[in-house]
C-alpha cells in the first residue's frame, strides 16, 4: 500500500486529500486516468507496474499461499501416523486437521480415499482424547464421502458405545463387519460386538444430538415483543432511534441478523468463520482454499453455498445459491432493514485468491457488501452494468485525512479489480462505481460493529463442562471477558446513537444482534448504546479521543455535557492533606463562568460541563462531590497538581514514578505465581506496593481497583482465599462508586468473587452473591442469559451441591 500511495503523483494526492464527497467523482476519475491514460510516462508506468502487481499476487491461484495442496496434506497425514504410533495425540489431532485444510477435492478417485482417511484418523485420536461427540461427527463426515469404508463403520461403533449409545453401535458394527475383507479385521469387529451386546442388555440408552454446530445450543427463547421504534432526527446527534411506546427495563428492542460480517484477524485459526463460535478439534475447511474453518458442515455451507461438477468434471460453485436467514421478526421499526435472503458470503473470494486474507478487514467486508449487491442484480436479471450498493448511512469522507482518503481510493481501485477476476464477463462497471466504493469503505469503518462473545477464563471452563464443583476444594478462581471476534454490518443497529451511559445494552448469539433496554425508558426518548467507551470505564477526555479516532464525533451525551463525578476521580491522585477526599488531576482544566468548567483537550475547550446533582449520587460519592462544590460560588478549579477541595499542591512527577514502580512490582508477583514461583518476601513486596498505591491514588480511582483485582488474583492462585475474597470486595467497592451497583461490569466481578467464597467453603456467602450477579444479568440479556453465559447455571449448581 505504502509503494501504491507514493508512486502516485503530487497533485492527485493533493486533490484527493483535499477533495469531499461531492468532489469523488473527479478525484477517482483523476486516479482512472492516471492509471489508464496514454502516453505511459515514467511514473504511471511504476504506478501500473506496482497495482498489476499487486492485483497477481492477490487473485493469481499458481501464486495464493491459500491453495490446496495435495503433496502438502499426504506429508501432514505421515508426520499425525507418527505422532499418533508415540501416543503424541494431541499432536497428531492438529496435524490431521491442517491435511484436512490442505487436502484438494479432485474427480480422480484420490479424494474418496485420502479425505475418509483422514476424518477416521482423526476421529480415532480425538476418541483417545476423549473428545467423543467430535470423534463421531468426524466418522459421520468420512461416511458421507465414502459410505463403503469400513474403518468408519467400525470407528463410529466403537465411539457409539463410548458414548452409550448401544443400538447405534451394534448396528454400525454389523455395517462394518460386513464391509471387512481382512480376517483380523473380522475377528476384531466381533469381539467387541459381543462386548457391546452384553452391555446393551443392562445399560439404557443415551439420546443422541441434532446439531453439529457449536452455536447450536439453547433455542431462542420467545418473548412478548410490543417495542416500537421509529427513526428520528435530533439536534445534537442527528438521525437516532427512538421508541414510540413506554419500555421496561430488561425489554428486549432489536433483534438484527448482519447485512455482511467478516471474522477479525486474530480469531481465524481459533473461531468458526461464520457463527462466531469457538472452532471444535473436528473443524470443516473450505473445500476450494485455506483461509477459513468452520465449526460445522452446516455453517461451511451458509458462507461457501452450493459446490457441483460440471461437465468437465471441474468444481464450481452454485454462484446464485441463496441462503435463508430465519430472522427473527421481533422489532417493528419504521427505518429500512436487511432481506432476508443472504448470499453465500464467502464464494467470491474463493477459487485461488488469496486477497481475503490480505486486505484490511474493512476492505474485505466492503467486498462481501459489494458481491451480495451483484449478486443480487444478476440473480434478478437486471443490469449487469454495477454503480455499487448505497447504504444509506453516514460516511464523514469529508472530515478524513488526506491519508485515509488517498487509501480508501487505492484499496477501492484494488477491491474493483479483485472482484472483477471473480465476476469476469458476468458484469461491467459503470464509472461511478469507483467513487460508490470509496463512499462504501468509509461508511463501513464507520458503521461497522463489533460483535463481541462473552468468554469464561481460567476456572470457568472447568466449571461449565462439570455442571459445578465436586467439593470446595476444587474450584478455582474464574472470571468473564469480552472477545472481540467479528465486525459487522448492521443496517437498523448502526441507526442506533452513542451514550457514554446507554439505556440499551448491546450482545450477541453466533452473528446476530440483540439489543435490550437496561433501563425503564419514556415513550420519544432517544435509544441509546455504547460504541465501546462508557462513563466510568474511561474519563471524559479518553471517550472523546477514543470516538472522535474512531467514529469521527465528539460525543454530546448526557455524560459528556453534565460533570461527572466518576470523570474527576477515576484518574486522580490523592489530596496530599490527611483526611481531605479531594481529588488532585493531571488533566488541564479551567473555570470560564459561573456554574460552568470547560475542559480543555489538546488546549482547546471543547465542552461545557454544568454542575451535578449531589443528591443522585450515593452517600460517599455525595460527600466527595460536596467537598468539590462546597463554596458558595460553586467555583471548581481543576489545576494539574493541585488539589480540587483544598488547593493543597502535589509533586506529580514524583508520585508518577512511585506508582509505576508499585505497579510493575504488583505485575510481577501476578505473573511469578503463574510459574508457581512464590516467596513470602514477594508477598510482602506485593502488599507494601499496595499500600503505596493507596496512600497517592484517589480512593475512587480505577488504578486502585485494578491493583486491588490483581492482587485478589494472585492469593486465589496460591490458594490464599480469605486475602483474595478481601481484595476483590474491595476491588468491586471501587467500581460500584465509578459505574454504579447494578452495571453489568459489577456483576462480571461478582464472578470472581464467587468463585473465591465456594473455594472458602462459604456457599451461603456464594449463593447470595450468584442471586445479585444473576439478577444484574437478567437485566441485560434477559431469558438469554443461560446462551450468552452458559457458566451461570454451574454457578448456581455449584452453591446448592
Amino acid at each position: 500500500m505504502e509503494r501504491l500511495k507514493s508512486a502516485v503523483p503530487a497533485d492527485i494526492r493533493r486533490a484527493v486529500g483535499e477533495g469531499t464527497a461531492r468532489d469523488l467523482p473527479s478525484t477517482t476519475s483523476l486516479l482512472l486516468d492516471f492509471f489508464d491514460g496514454v502516453p505511459l510516462f515514467h511514473q504511471r508506468l511504476f504506478f501500473c507496474f506496482l497495482l498489476s502487481k499487486v492485483i497477481s499476487e492477490l487473485t493469481d491461484p499458481e501464486l495464493a499461499l491459500c491453495r490446496k495442496d495435495k503433496g502438502r496434506a499426504v506429508e501432514l497425514k505421515g508426520r499425525g501416523n507418527a505422532c499418533f504410533s508415540k501416543r503424541e495425540f494431541e499432536q497428531a489431532l492438529g496435524f490431521y486437521s491442517q491435511a484436512l485444510r490442505y487436502v484438494p477435492i479432485s474427480s480422480d478417485g484420490n479424494y474418496e480415499i485420502l479425505v475418509p482417511t483422514l476424518y477416521v484418523n482423526r476421529a480415532s485420536t480425538m476418541h483417545k482424547l476423549g473428545l467423543l461427540k467430535q470423534c463421531l461427527r468426524d466418522c459421520n463426515r468420512a461416511i458421507s464421502v465414502s459410505s463403503n469404508y469400513a474403518k468408519a463403520w467400525y470407528r463410529r461403533g466403537m465411539v457409539n458405545a463410548s458414548l452409550k449409545k448401544y443400538s447405534s453401535a451394534i448396528h454400525d458394527l454389523k455395517v462394518a463387519l460386513s464391509m471387512e475383507v481382512t480376517s483380523s479385521g473380522k475377528s476384531n469387529i466381533e469381539q467387541e460386538l459381543k462386548l457391546i451386546l452384553l452391555k446393551h442388555r443392562n445399560v439404557n440408552e443415551v439420546g443422541r444430538s441434532s446439531s453439529d454446530c457449536q452455536d447450536a445450543g439453547l433455542p431462542h427463547t420467545a418473548e412478548p415483543h410490543k417495542v416500537v421504534l421509529e427513526c428520528a432526527s435530533t439536534p445534537n446527534k442527528g438521525r437516532g432511534m427512538m421508541s414510540l411506546n413506554v419500555i421496561s427495563p430488561a425489554s428486549l428492542i432489536h433483534v438484527e441478523d448482519p447485512l455482511a460480517a467478516i471474522i477479525i484477524k486474530s480469531c481465524r485459526e481459533t473461531h468458526c468463520h461464520y457463527c462466531f463460535s469457538e472452532a471444535p478439534a473436528d473443524v470443516v475447511f473450505c473445500p476450494l482454499c485455506t483461509i477459513p474453518v468452520y465449526c460445522s458442515k452446516e455453517c461451511q455451507e451458509q458462507a461457501v453455498g452450493d459446490i457441483s461438477w460440471n461437465q468437465d468434471t471441474s468444481l464450481e460453485f452454485n454462484s446464485h445459491h441463496l441462503v435463508d436467514n430465519a430472522k427473527l421478526g421481533l422489532t417493528s421499526t419504521r427505518c429500512k432493514t436487511s432481506n432476508s435472503k443472504q448470499i453465500a458470503e464467502h464464494m467470491h473470494e474463493c477459487g485461488g485468491a488469496h486477497w481475503a486474507a490480505v486486505l484490511p478487514a474493512d476492505i474485505v467486508l466492503a467486498g462481501r457488501v459489494m458481491a451480495q449487491y451483484i449478486d443480487k442484480r444478476l440473480l434478478t436479471g437486471k443490469s449487469s452494468a454495477i454503480s455499487g450498493p448505497n447504504l444509506d448511512l453516514v460516511h464523514h469522507y469529508d472530515i478524513d485525512s488526506p491519508t485515509s482518503k488517498l487509501e480508501s481510493h487505492i484499496y477501492a481501485i484494488v477491491l474493483l479489480l479483485c472482484l472483477q477476476k471473480y465476476y469476469r464477463s458476468d458484469l461491467s462497471w459503470r464509472e461511478e462505481s469507483l467513487s460508490q466504493l470509496v463512499l462504501l469503505i468509509c461508511q463501513i469503518k464507520v458503521n461497522s460493529i463489533a460483535i463481541v462473545h462473552m468468554k469464561s477464563v481460567d476456572g470457568g471452563q472447568e466449571l461449565t463442562e462439570s455442571k459445578g464443583y465436586s467439593t470446595a476444594s476444587d474450584a478455582v478462581m474464574c472470571s468473564v471477558e469480552q472477545i472481540r471476534v467479528a465486525q459487522a454490518i448492521y443496517m437498523s443497529g448502526s441507526l442506533f446513537n452513542h451514550s457514554c451511559r446507554p439505556n440499551v445494552h448491546t450482545y450477541f448469539h453466533s452473528r446476530t444482534l440483540f439489543l435490550r433496554s437496561t433501563e425503564y425508558i419514556e415513550s420519544g426518548s432517544p435509544l441509546e448504546l455504547s460504541y465501546g467507551p462508557q462513563a466510568g470505564e474511561m474519563d471524559l477526555l479518553e471517550r472523546q479521543k477514543s470516538l472522535q479516532e474512531n467514529y469521527k464525533f465528539s460525543c454530546r451525551c448526557s455524560s459528556c455535557s453534565e460533570l461527572n463525578l466518576s470523570d474527576l476521580v477515576i484518574d486522580s491522585f490523592c489530596c496530599p492533606r490527611s483526611f481531605c477526599l479531594g481529588a488532585v488531576s493531571e488533566s488541564t482544566c479551567y473555570r470560564s463562568e459561573e456554574n460552568f468548567v470547560h475542559v480543555s483537550l489538546n488546549g482547546s475547550a471543547v465542552c461545557k460541563l454544568s454542575l451535578p446533582d449531589v443528591s443522585k449520587v450515593d452517600e460517599d460519592m455525595e460527600k466527595v462531590g460536596k467537598l468539590f462544590f462546597r463554596n458558595d460560588d460553586a467555583d471548581l478549579k481543576i489545576d494539574p497538581g493541585y488539589c480540587m477541595s483544598c488547593r493543597s499542591q502535589l509533586d506529580l512527577s514524583s508520585v508518577v514514578a512511585t506508582l509505576d514502580r508499585a505497579a510493575s512490582k504488583i505485575n510481577r508477583f501476578k505473573e511469578l505465581i503463574v510459574i508457581d514461583d512464590v516467596s513470602e518476601v514477594l508477598i510482602t513486596n506485593a502488599l507494601q506496593s499496595l499500600e503505596q498505591i493507596k496512600k497517592l491514588r484517589h480512593p475512587y480511582s480505577k488504578a486502585l481497583a485494578q491493583a486491588e483485582d490483581k492482587i485478589a488474583e494472585a492469593f486465589a492462585k496460591v490458594g490464599d482465599q480469605e486475602q483474595a475474597r478481601k481484595h476483590c470486595e474491595a476491588s468491586i467497592k471501587i467500581l460500584e462508586k465509578l459505574y454504579h451497583p447494578k452495571h453489568i461490569a459489577i456483576a462480571h466481578e461478582l464472578i470472581k468473587l464467587i468463585s473465591i467464597k465456594l473455594c472458602m467453603g462459604d456457599k451461603a456467602g456464594a449463593a447470595a452473591t450468584v442471586t445479585r450477579a444473576e439478577a444484574i444479568f437478567l437485566l441485560y440479556y434477559g431469558p438469554d442469559v443461560q446462551r450468552v453465559l452458559p457458566y451461570i447455571d454451574a454457578l448456581k449448581i455449584a452453591v446448592s451441591g
